[in-house]
């Protein structure tokens, strides 16, 4: 089953096309060297003939016969054929019968048939040849066998026979060789998915730090597995976080309307136990409508309603919203613009997400401290941030404080659900913006900042804080 599968698999394949290939260019390669090699035979033969006749031609025709006879005494391998002959086609000198049929007498080269020209060897069928006529009406008929064209065919086959059927096969085993061992770790990844599916989600695709494609596709599925296991643990975290929330109003409203039920004197107190229940139960509808809303967001589904959103527009509509409420509990609202950047985004989201920062900030700012918004670039990048002064966030706590129902030991006895952070976290990632914290140059509080910049898989939001030390002059 392993070997049939080399053959069928992609390397194998892509190796066979490789050696296709290689065996069509090299024909073409070779047919063209070939053509290219009879071109300048062809070439170097007329030359010879042309220049020789041209010099014949100029002798005396005693001289000439003498030139004839010399040149069929050295004409051992009877390559060449020369004839001269009077002007009524007599033979005069040489080793052709008659003027090949059809020859121009020109002084050029051309190709004709020689077929029974010569009388002790009749069996050539093709030969260069040049026919002039000279001043006394005679003429001198200069022909070449060809022959040595037709043989060149043999060692360009030959070569071609040494060369390509060797490399074709070298490709075939190349890829098969290749395909083993592709085939060989395509395996291994099979058996860890299938310990995956089984349940065991510690399990991680192999790699080997060559960086090649498959390398690159089990970091990629590795950071994914890391993902879902991170998720599942915080949905293991986020069930028990509902029931423990859920269930102290539920169980406050059963016992309020059981209370009422048994005690209740008059309408009057009746309807004051019903009015405390159903504020219990007002407080479960608002914690399961966050989650809908929580998931909403992470489904992604608003993308394709995303538009060109001026940050600094949204920062001054967020500060005339909450200046009343800051005025209330007696805290100072700022607004800083440092520029007026646009990103491309939904405005409605991000404003929710703002309102969510500022009204984390209002509630846990006391009476006397402020609460800053701000806009500004930071290294090209479009920046809103919210800073308060209030106790700030515990570094050890930084990294889960985005989790949902979480809420930081200094918030216990603060009304909220732990879900505000959640959604802004959700609204954040659907934009792949960032949410880094932030220490305030202050030293007290905290500073949240949206940047409008995708947001590295790996970075936690505890290196986002250490990667961000360097602003920190600049923040609020």
């Amino acid at each position: 089953m392993f070997q049939t599968e080399i053959f069928r698999s992609s390397p194998f394949r892509l190796a066979a096309a490789f050696a296709a290939a290689i065996a069509a260019v090299t024909l073409l390669l070779f047919g063209f060297i070939y053509w290219q090699t009879a071109i300048f035979e062809t070439a170097r033969i007329n030359g010879l003939l042309q220049s020789e006749a041209a010099v014949l031609a100029s002798e005396t025709p005693q001289e000439l016969v003498r030139s004839v006879n010399r040149q069929l005494a050295g004409n051992l391998f009877r390559v060449t054929f020369i004839g001269l002959f009077a002007r009524d086609g007599t033979l005069i000198a040489g080793n052709l019968r008659h003027i090949p049929h059809g020859m121009p007498l020109d002084g050029f080269a051309h190709r004709v048939s020689a077929s029974g020209i010569e009388p002790q060897a009749p069996g050539f069928a093709v030969v260069r040849g040049v026919a002039r006529q000279l001043a006394d009406g005679s003429v001198l008929v200069i022909a070449r066998d060809i022959a040595v064209l037709a043989e060149l065919r043999a060692p360009v086959l030959n070569a071609l026979e040494l060369g390509l059927i060797p490399a074709f096969l070298l490709s075939l085993a190349t890829g098969a060789w290749l395909s083993r061992r592709a085939l060989a770790r395509v395996k291994v990844v099979h058996e860890t998915i299938e310990r995956i599916m089984h349940g065991d989600l510690h399990e991680r695709l192999p790699t080997r730090g060559t960086r090649d494609d498959l390398d690159r596709l089990a970091v990629s599925v590795n950071r994914m597995l890391d993902r879902i296991e991170r998720l599942l643990h915080e949905v293991k975290g986020v069930g028990d976080n509902i029931a423990h929330d859920l269930r102290t109003p539920l169980a406050r409203a059963r016992a309020k309307l059981e209370r009422g039920r048994n005690s209740a004197g008059d309408l009057a107190t009746l309807g004051g136990v019903v009015d405390t229940a159903v504020a219990d139960l007002d407080q479960t509808i608002v914690i399961i409508t966050a989650l809908l809303r929580i998931g909403e967001i992470e489904t992604g589904r608003r993308r394709s309603g995303f538009g060109v959103v001026r940050l600094a527009e949204l920062a001054r509509e967020a500060y005339e919203l909450y200046q009343p409420v800051c005025e209330e509990h007696l805290l100072a609202l700022e607004l800083e613009l440092a520029a007026e950047p646009q990103v491309a985004g939904d405005g409605e989201l991000l404003m929710e997400a703002l309102a969510n920062l500022i009204d984390n900030a209002v509630k846990f700012t006391p009476a006397g401290g402020r609460v800053r918004i701000a806009v500004r670039m930071e290294d090209g990048i479009p920046v809103i941030a919210v800073a308060d002064t209030g106790p700030g966030i515990p570094a050890a706590e930084r990294d889960v404080v985005l989790r949902r129902f979480y809420r930081a030991e200094a918030s216990r006895h603060t009304a909220g659900h732990g879900l505000g952070l959640s959604i802004v976290g959700a609204i954040v990632r659907l934009h792949q913006f960032r949410l880094v914290l932030r220490e305030p140059a202050s030293g007290s509080g905290a500073v949240f900042a949206i940047l409008a910049c995708p947001d590295p898989a790996t970075e936690t939001m505890a290196e986002g804080v250490a990667r961000a030390g360097a602003m920190t002059a600049a923040a609020l």
